[in-house]
């Protein structure tokens, strides 16, 4: 499998800053992963330091793609998650929106400062060739590789600050044989061919093994120059020497088709419903973030007032379930056992024996039961469970009331009190 770090120090033709590309190499040879550590946790560490993977967006009628970070063909994992963009990505996203019918757009959302020269030349006709309409964004950096991607869409658009351009190759072999030399080593290469053995470490480039080199740099510049003039002819050759320019000198020199302030102002002149759509699902996505209370959450100062009303109502509640008992004690004579079990949360009674107390003087002989309702001598005045049941009732309608009364402190003007009574 090829990868980014093969191409850089393999002395392939590249498409990017030198600076930039022994940036990259710096870091991810510096990456210290634990032996042990699972694809999962470094994903997730990786993402923390690197960012969440771009992925493809779609705002029917459009769709943007993401060119972000140093452009190779068949990169590594381990490459992918430190920010690489694979070709191989960017061309199944492309063939996505091109199946897609409710597509009609493909933006090229580009933060790129290029990579190597493999797969490059194809993608680029891929996009120049696109059956959908391809529009080029970029508000940071467009250079390189990542500017013959971009300059092959039909409309490019820039920030004024950005950096894009450079359009140019190169193949970097260093020559360590003054090092040799000084260290009493000498390399002594046995080989067939006249251009084999170049670039190996302690010799130098023949003329033969320079020019072969040389000549396969100016043929990928070429091509770099026409598919750019191809579509952008106004461009001159004295831009495209590998110098990058600024947005706004870009715009002067004709690499780029017009200036924004951001991707706001590019979707807002391209369809301001569809800006609009983005906005708010972006505002819907953050307040989802934000709106979610962390486990152990006490509330604000804001919400005490919240607090009260809740309890208020519950309260007020609790007048009503006294009512209802009131009613309910009225109507029909309550057992006291029923009435225990029910205020101690429905607890079986105890049952009624020799020695035990049930709540129940002792009639003189001869007089009826006070309790019995079918006795000839039934008096309800005197009955000791409905008497018990209307105290307990008139007990919790008095809870109900205070309870009710208590909202006064937080509701001067009586609006909330008032309210509750009604309920009550």
């Amino acid at each position: 499998m090829r990868t980014l770090s093969k191409d850089f120090k393999g002395q392939r033709p590249l498409l990017i800053q030198p600076a930039q590309a022994e940036a990259y190499l710096s870091r991810v040879s510096g990456m210290d992963m634990p032996m042990d550590a699972k694809i999962s946790d470094m994903g997730e560490m990786l993402s923390a330091i690197f960012g969440q993977k771009p992925s493809l967006k779609k705002f029917p009628p459009f769709a943007v793609i993401p060119i972000k970070g140093i452009i190779g063909r068949d990169v590594s994992m381990l490459e992918s998650l430190c920010g690489c963009c694979d070709i191989n990505d960017v061309e199944e996203m492309l063939e996505d929106c091109e199946r897609d019918a409710s597509i009609k757009t493909i933006i090229l959302e580009i933060d790129s400062p290029g990579g190597t020269s493999v797969g490059v030349p194809e993608l680029a006709n891929r996009i120049k060739n696109c059956s959908k309409e391809v529009i080029s964004f970029t508000s940071s950096e467009c250079c390189s590789a990542a500017y013959w991607l971009g300059s092959q869409a039909s409309s490019f658009y820039a920030t004024p600050s950005s950096s894009i351009g450079s359009v140019g190759v190169f193949i970097a072999y260093p020559d360590c044989s003054e090092a040799y030399k000084m260290e009493g080593v000498k390399m002594d290469v046995i080989k067939a061919g006249i251009y084999k053995g170049a670039g190996i470490s302690g010799t130098s480039l023949d003329d033969n093994q320079r020019k072969m080199l040389q000549d396969e740099v100016l043929d990928i510049w070429a091509d770099f120059k026409a598919a750019v003039k191809s579509v952008r002819s106004f461009v001159e050759d004295s831009s495209m020497e590998g110098q990058m320019f600024s947005g706004k000198r870009g715009a002067e020199a004709g690499l780029c088709t017009s200036l924004v302030n951001g991707f706001d102002e590019l979707m807002e002149s391209l369809d301001a419903g569809v800006a609009k759509q983005i906005e708010a699902d972006e505002e819907n996505e953050e307040n989802e973030n934000e709106g979610s209370i962390p486990e152990g959450y006490e509330g604000e100062e804001g919400d005490e007032d919240d607090n009260d009303r809740h309890m208020a109502s519950s309260r007020a509640l609790a007048g009503v379930k006294a009512d209802v008992l009131k009613a309910t004690a009225a109507k029909k004579p309550m057992d006291k056992a029923d009435a225990e079990a029910d205020d101690e949360g429905d607890e079986e009674p105890e049952e009624k024996g020799e020695g035990k107390d049930d709540g129940i003087e002792p009639q003189p002989e001869g007089k009826g039961d006070p309790s019995d309702p079918d006795d000839p001598d039934y008096d309800p005045d005197n009955d000791p469970n409905l008497k018990e049941s209307k105290e307990d009732a008139e007990s919790e309608d008095d809870a109900g009331e205070k309870a009710v009364d208590t909202d006064s402190k937080h509701d001067p003007k009586g609006v909330k009190k008032n309210r509750a009574k009604r309920i009550a």
